[in-house]
């Protein structure tokens, strides 16, 4: 492309004054290359920071991150390297840009702009290998050219460019670059695409990228209007922060299908249809079972009608420890301790410890009249099963004092308002039931 310096500072000019920062992702390869070149010649050299991520997956690797040290040098812009490791896996091309990613989204800061180098070509063989592989609209719509990463913005302000067209102005701009050994190794399915398919339909079909690239923009759209349905869906469903499973159920398999899958996505969960075909037999399952979709780190569940979404649930061993300000802050939850409460509260913490329910526990309630077991206790007050063996259960000896959200028992409460503590456990939920705000 002979005016492409001009192209890029067109596509850079709507951000040029909300970013603080341009953050360059340099692989040493042709793209990135360019994409640095045209950078400096456009950005102010103290808004730029030049990043290399080194995946050592090469031997030459370490090399290649000195080329990227020393472009960026003559250059005179400020570089860094960050060696990732790749995690062993059936894709070692998603690995390595999982870690890639991970690095980039802990490095970027509010206003800044991530710049990478993906191009027109890139998008065709994303779309072709994600078909291949199996996808909905979501999938098929290829990369974005922007979206948020972290607290910062990814932008890609050459997908609309040909590699060729990139090479073109490499070489007459007399730039160097590096050629990695692994991208012509056809072991990879990527490169698979790239050498052996994409040549024969370029071929077949001249400018077939420029044409998938159009229809990735209409699957962007069509993208755009399923989120917007489930949103208007999600308002009549949801009850709390789950979904009503009578209303879920009320609507068509491909809205609910549509709903599940955007419901979970905002959760960072994607979804398939193996997994919506769970939830609804999750649904039907009798009353009195328990049963759980997993999904990665999370869990969907249901309780009484309601669909939750929730991290993976392990019991906590609380193991006797003693009852103290400000509380305990695990992964399954927190517990709040809070001197000084504005309504009568456990009147001290004085030998007071923590411990795990036992089968028959029962305690006496404030103006309960009586014992109670705890089992009663937990249903009235709507705590789902699976919560329920990591409660902290309060108790001084063998007698229960209170129950942190439920209940203080007889003789333990405090005698006057403001001078006890205000016990509270929240369970660590995306989707469940609201804090517990009782005594």
């Amino acid at each position: 492309m002979k005016d492409l310096q001009s192209y890029f500072n067109q596509k850079l000019k709507s951000r040029a004054d909300r970013v603080t920062r341009w953050v360059i992702g340099l692989s040493g390869g042709l793209d990135s290359v360019v994409l640095l070149h045209l950078a400096a010649r456009s950005l102010p050299a103290g808004q730029l920071l030049v990043v290399n991520i080194d995946h050592q997956l090469q031997p030459q690797s370490a090399h290649w991150s000195d080329f990227c040290g020393r472009l960026a040098g003559s250059l005179n812009l400020p570089f860094v390297s960050h060696k990732v490791v790749v995690a062993a896996g059936a894709s070692l091309e998603q690995a390595a840009r999982q870690a890639r990613y991970q690095v980039f989204e802990e490095l970027l800061q509010p206003g800044d702009c991530l710049l990478l180098a993906h191009h027109l070509d890139d998008q065709a063989e994303t779309m072709l290998f994600r078909l291949l592989r199996g996808t909905g609209v979501r999938g098929l719509a290829g990369m974005p050219d922007s979206r948020m990463l972290g607290q910062a913005e990814l932008y890609r302000p050459l997908l609309s460019i040909t590699r060729q067209g990139l090479q073109d102005w490499a070489r007459a701009e007399q730039l160097q670059w590096i050629d990695d050994p692994s991208n012509a190794d056809l072991s990879y399915d990527r490169n698979y695409l790239r050498h052996k398919v994409l040549p024969l339909l370029q071929a077949r079909w001249p400018g077939f990228s420029r044409r998938w690239s159009d229809t990735a923009g209409y699957l962007r759209e069509a993208e755009q209007l399923h989120t917007d349905l489930a949103e208007i869906d999600l308002q009549q469903v949801r009850t709390g922060a789950g979904l009503d499973c009578s209303a879920l159920m009320a609507l068509s398999a491909p809205r609910r299908a549509n709903l599940l899958r955007y419901w979970c996505l905002k959760a960072g969960q994607s979804i398939g249809e193996r997994h919506i075909q769970s939830v609804v037999k999750l649904i039907a399952a009798a009353d009195d079972r328990q049963p759980v979709v997993q999904l990665g780190d999370l869990q969907l569940r249901r309780y009484r009608g309601t669909l939750v979404l929730q991290p993976q649930q392990t019991t906590i061993e609380w193991g006797n420890r003693p009852l103290t300000e400000p509380g305990e802050q695990t992964a399954q939850g927190r517990l709040e301790v809070v001197g000084g409460a504005d309504h009568a509260g456990l009147k001290s913490l004085t030998g007071v410890t923590l411990r795990n329910r036992y089968d028959g526990d029962r305690c006496k309630p404030v103006g309960r009249g009586g014992s109670c077991s705890l089992k009663k206790l937990f249903q009235e007050h709507n705590i789902p099963a699976w919560q329920r063996s990591s409660w902290p259960v309060c108790v001084v000896g063998d007698e229960i004092v209170a129950l942190p959200g439920i209940c203080i028992c007889e003789g333990w409460q405090s005698d006057k308002k403001g001078s006890g503590f205000t016990l509270k456990w929240l369970p660590t939920a995306l989707s469940a039931r609201g804090d517990s705000d009782t005594l």
